[in-house]
């Protein structure tokens, strides 16, 4: 019970003032004396005597109440000094409103069970059990505990006189304007003089003066005069007032930097503004996705997918959903579908190719004489071309036999999560860094952020790399290996995509950025991720054939494997969790046996 006050003092005592007494007393009693409050209450009905002169049970006992700003608290029909004859009830009763007493948070667990042990004790005691429980009704919503005297809701238990309603021993209540508590709680004793209610206000009085002290002391400790001591949230600052005020001057020079580059690139006509038409070659599930993007930036853009599924494109115009890859997506109404190359490449600015390595050449020479050798190719497939070894940034001069304007897009966006509209990162890489501003201005929006970059050797290798590492990651999870087994795995996977990115020619801060540490993130701990999911299969004992034969989207990840072994090996460098995972797509190894192998490699030096 969080209120150590003795029986015989409370009993003469008012709400208001126990209140202010036991906020005074709360912080130091209570951890001292919750076991012995916890016993005290074991039974409904315990003998306590009280102190001689006044005191709390315990936490006052080495000083009187009065010398606290309290008057001695004396037990009615009792004098001072002397000790009561009888034991002194009590009981549990309820407020009539939760909010006529402030309940210490250690009570709001800790008070429902002591009223359940009551109940219990008191049904279970042999005689006067139905009396107990008729005259002490029990709220478990907000109880307290008050010792004496006769409630107006309930009369006194064993070892107290039991007046009767309308007897001349009945107590009388009081309301609330007489300054004794809330209006709904119990009288005071009959025994409660003005003195007493007036030294009870005068100590209430000087509690507020003193919080209002303590208040301002804080105040002035937290750095009042240079700002206000409250967050906006109404919490408390976490920081102090030096370090607090440059965190707030460095993040308003973020925002006036933020706000005069946003001046400076704002002039001219966007490249969003400038475009009538866009072309995306393919449509996946991707392809889909940043075409969309762009129509819901610009409604009177047109945005046509060029397909080879007629069904597909009739899904598309019809419905307004890609129901093979992207079904539950409607899609904006100014995306449309087309198995025509001529009629969906007539007229467009820009081309985003999002058809998979494996049959990117194949397609792109197919549409080589439609296309305008101007419109720039955006291309949005990750993955090494198998036999060539070659990227995309190869593939597509090779395929149109010309120079083509690219950029390169990639970077940690999985299609759904672009269709939902969340907040997305990725890179833009082009030779050419004017034009990789203008693809960025023209997809930047406020649910995508896109960096840019020259570095398309590095955007490109991490984003074929970070594919096979995902199929490792998903064999650890589908062996049920654990969070430690998982982390060290792509650990190493990232220091060998290190090793040979650096080989080919990859920057540094590209293989520590969106496109290469950010892009393995996703792909690796991401439950949307295609390659991800098929090494978790794979770890469950399912086959290969099995997996791609019921899977309806691409993994580019299964067909690169076998290229940066030979990637690796053309450059001599040793990639053992990238190898590991060619062995098990080629059913040379069971996925137990590549992570054991692996991890009885000799122990080396990190590097």
């Amino acid at each position: 019970m969080p209120w150590p006050l003795s029986t015989a003092a409370a009993a003469n005592i008012s709400p208001l003032h126990f209140q202010q007494h036991h906020q005074q007393q709360q912080q130091v009693c209570w951890h001292q004396q919750q076991q012995h409050h916890r016993q005290r209450l074991r039974c409904s009905s315990v003998s306590r005597q009280s102190s001689a002169a006044g005191h709390c049970s315990s936490c006052c006992a080495a000083q009187p109440a009065a010398s606290q700003g309290f008057p001695p608290l004396v037990r009615p029909g009792s004098r001072a000094g002397q000790r009561p004859s009888r034991s002194v009830s009590l009981r549990v009763v309820a407020l009539e409103r939760d909010e006529d007493y402030e309940q210490p948070p250690e009570a709001a667990g800790v008070l429902p069970d002591v009223a359940r042990r009551l109940e219990a004790d008191r049904s279970s005691s042999p005689t006067g059990s139905r009396k107990a429980a008729a005259s002490n009704p029990i709220s478990l919503t907000n109880p307290i505990i008050r010792a004496g005297g006769s409630s107006s809701s309930s009369s006194s238990t064993a070892g107290s006189s039991s007046p009767t309603p309308g007897s001349s021993s009945a107590p009388s209540s009081s309301s609330s304007s007489n300054g004794a508590g809330p209006a709904g709680l119990s009288a005071a004793a009959p025994s409660a003089t003005a003195p007493a209610a007036a030294a009870a206000a005068a100590a209430g009085a000087a509690m507020q003066q003193q919080q209002a002290a303590a208040s301002a002391a804080a105040a002035e400790l937290a750095g009042a005069s240079s700002g206000p001591a409250v967050s906006p949230a109404g919490l408390s600052p976490l920081y102090p007032p030096a370090e607090r005020s440059q965190i707030q001057e460095s993040w308003d020079a973020l925002m006036r930097w933020s706000k005069t580059f946003s001046k400076r690139s704002g002039s001219g006509l966007s490249p969003i503004e400038a475009a009538d038409k866009v072309v995306v070659f393919g449509g996946g599930s991707f392809g889909t996705a940043m075409g969309s993007s762009l129509a819901l930036k610009k409604p009177q853009l047109d945005v046509v997918l060029l397909l080879r599924d007629p069904y597909l494109c009739k899904d598309i115009n019809s419905s307004h959903c890609n129901t093979k890859y992207l079904p539950g997506f409607t899609l904006p109404r100014n995306v449309r579908a087309t198995t025509d190359a001529a009629e969906a490449i007539a007229g467009a600015q820009y081309a985003v190719h999002a058809v998979p390595v494996q049959h990117s050449r194949a397609f792109l020479t197919g549409v080589r004489e439609v296309l305008p050798k101007d419109v720039p190719i955006i291309c949005v497939s990750k993955g090494l071309e198998v036999g060539s070894g070659c990227m995309m940034s190869e593939v597509i001069p090779s395929a149109l036999g010309r120079r083509q304007p690219a950029v390169f897009l990639s970077g940690p966006s999985f299609a759904k999560e672009v269709m939902q509209g969340r907040p997305t990162g990725v890179v833009a890489a082009s030779k050419d860094a004017a034009l990789a501003r203008e693809i960025q201005e023209l997809f930047a929006s406020p649910c995508m952020r896109v960096n840019t970059s020259t570095d398309v050797t590095g955007v490109e290798i991490c984003g074929a790399l970070k594919n096979v590492l995902a199929i490792a990651a998903g064999i650890v999870e589908g062996l049920d290996l654990g969070h430690n087994a998982l982390a060290a795995l792509i650990a190493q996977g990232c220091a060998e995509i290190r090793w040979l990115s650096q080989k080919v020619g990859a920057k540094p801060a590209t293989i520590s950025g969106l496109s290469g540490l950010g892009d393995i993130m996703l792909t690796c701990y991401g439950d949307l991720s295609r390659n991800r999911a098929v090494g978790v299969r794979l770890g469950r004992g399912e086959k290969l054939h099995d997996i791609l034969a019921s899977s309806t989207q691409v993994a580019e990840g299964v067909a690169t494997a076998g290229v940066v072994v030979g990637l690796a090996r053309k450059y001599r460098v040793s990639l053992p969790v990238l190898t590991a995972v060619a062995q098990v797509l080629d059913s040379n190894l069971e996925p137990a046996e590549a992570v054991a192998a692996v991890m009885n490699l000799p122990q080396i030096e990190e590097r």
